[in-house]
């Protein structure tokens, strides 16, 4: 009896396993563009949708504000004297409204070599790790499971379910972020860029997790075609978590002094926020 009630179990659990897997196999190739262009998904949905035309529209408002801060800058700083540093070049204020400018209209551009740039880092690595630039699919393989590795497979492939919302949910940030980069770009006005340098630091973060999540995720669906369930486990468990481990890492920890809270990611920002302030 308890054979047949074991049999019966894995089955179940191979079963519901291997329909998760085979919706999985027809989703997982496309990850990368979804996280960074989740529009791209849109295009079968929505005829009407047009990423550009929001854009557009959220330009010409960022415009208008972007005159009027400046305007107003200006005036207070150097006719009212009741804001910011008069005895400042007044060429600083119109240099920051020039590079506003810059990054609003040139951003589209900016931001697809931005995604090629990392998707060539991603398809090297991926090269690397598996010796081909196409992502692996997961498969499922009954190798003798038993109720043990049946439910192992089974928290496996709910946990890479979860790991493609997550890129879905990443997908939907970038998007965010791009749509409002011409509000962050009025931050350029002033001398510590306002809200500008946090976005940008955005992006990169986003842009790191995401192609170590994909390539945590690749490595697990190696493992688990390989019969490696235990390290498969590991792999997406650690892939899940790969957000909240970057994001100490990249971010800088309260306490001590400026100088000991930089790090390898943030020259990478800088450098980036500078390629677009020298006309990019």
């Amino acid at each position: 009896m308890a054979v047949l009630v074991s049999t019966i179990i894995v089955y179940l659990l191979g079963w519901i396993s291997q329909a998760i897997l085979n919706w999985l196999s027809g989703v997982y190739t496309s990850m990368f563009y979804l996280a960074f262009a989740i529009e791209i998904a849109f295009r079968d949905i929505s005829t009407t949708f047009s990423i550009s035309g929001l854009y557009t529209a959220i330009y010409i408002i960022a415009i208008i504000f972007l005159v009027f801060f400046f305007a107003k800058k200006l005036i207070e700083t150097y006719m009212l004297w009741s804001n910011g540093d008069p005895d400042e070049n007044p060429l600083y204020v119109i240099i920051g409204f020039v590079k506003a400018m810059i990054v609003m209209i040139c951003f589209g551009f900016i931001y697809t070599q931005f995604v090629n740039i990392f998707y060539g880092m991603y398809s090297n690595l991926l090269m690397g790790m598996t010796g081909s630039i196409s992502p692996v699919a997961p498969e499922y393989k009954n190798l003798g499971l038993n109720v043990f590795g049946a439910f192992l497979y089974l928290i496996i492939a709910i946990q890479l379910t979860i790991l493609y919302f997550q890129f879905l949910t990443r997908g939907f940030e970038m998007l965010v972020l791009r749509l409002g980069i011409p509000f962050a770009s009025i931050g350029l006005l002033n001398a510590n860029q306002g809200a500008f340098k946090g976005y940008i630091q955005k992006f990169i973060n986003n842009a790191f997790t995401i192609i170590v999540q994909l390539l945590l995720v690749q490595f697990s669906i190696l493992l688990l075609n390989g019969g490696h369930f235990v390290l498969a486990f590991t792999s997406s468990s650690i892939a899940l978590r790969t957000p909240q481990m970057l994001n100490e890492f990249m971010i800088s920890s309260g306490g001590g002094s400026t100088s000991g809270k930089i790090n390898t990611v943030s020259r990478v920002v800088t450098m980036f926020r500078s390629g677009i302030s020298k006309g990019k």
